[in-house]
């Protein structure tokens, strides 16, 4: 079975769980109508601890299709096992599209979660490249274990944190030509295959001793508005456990 189809697998299965999770949250919180949630400003270019979120208490369920301006409710990518009990919310801005669990404007423009816990060694000739004995739960290994893949071009990893949750961050960039790499795609991670030039931003962070990546992507013509609409994204995800 191929890695895609996977990973279709998982998301079709996981569409109920969302449904029933999203409505154990509404009825503990004791909330019986939808209620509107203020806008962050852009914040400047850059990355660190999250702004104070401004998400209301309603998130709708990640749609199948074109997205309004507001507050969305999905869980992340599991191929490796993330806890299925966690459920992710966040902030949208007007223009995006959602395919469970990407937000997406185009190619290399989109914020999605993942479970993760292992890595290809080399993202071009990625088959049969999963290290082996995989990274596993550690936060910092993973980051170190992307930074590391072969031909990688990446940031120096920092630390973050996003919603009193701890981690690491980084920046990864695809090469231009993929031409050589294995059915031409550039794959970092289980399901996970980025476009010519894209830009990556991941937020690495410990939820409840498993990792959790948060990969806000940037296409190769990527402006600083763009940049800054991603960040403000991420750092209105809330995690909530049910």
């Amino acid at each position: 079975m191929s890695d895609m189809r996977e990973v279709r697998e998982m998301q079709a299965h996981r569409q109920v769980s969302t449904f029933v999770a999203l409505a154990t949250l509404l009825i503990a919180s004791g909330i019986l109508c939808a209620c509107s949630s203020a806008a962050d400003d852009a914040q400047p270019a850059g990355f660190g601890p999250p702004s104070p979120s401004v998400s209301g208490p309603y998130a709708a369920p990640m749609p199948d299709g074109r997205m309004e301006a507001g507050t969305y409710a999905f869980e992340p990518l599991a191929p490796y096992d993330f806890n299925a009990s966690h459920l992710i919310t966040m902030d949208v801005p007007g223009g995006y599209s959602g395919d469970d669990p990407v937000i997406f404007k185009g190619p290399s423009q989109g914020v999605s979660v993942w479970g993760g816990r292992n890595v290809y060694a080399d993202p071009c000739a990625w088959m049969g490249s999963q290290l082996n004995p995989p990274v596993g739960s550690s936060v910092r290994g993973l980051a170190a274990a992307l930074v590391a893949q072969k031909g990688r071009q990446a940031s120096t990893p920092t630390h973050v944190t996003l919603d009193g949750y701890s981690g690491m961050y980084v920046e990864l960039t695809t090469p231009a030509n993929l031409s050589d790499c294995d059915r031409g795609q550039y794959r970092s991670w289980l399901g996970r295959y980025t476009e010519p030039g894209q830009q990556d931003m991941l937020w690495i962070i410990n939820v409840d001793g498993t990792p959790l990546i948060i990969d806000a992507a940037l296409g190769p013509k990527l402006t600083q508005v763009d940049r800054a609409e991603r960040i403000q994204i991420v750092e209105s995800t809330q995690i909530e456990s049910y």
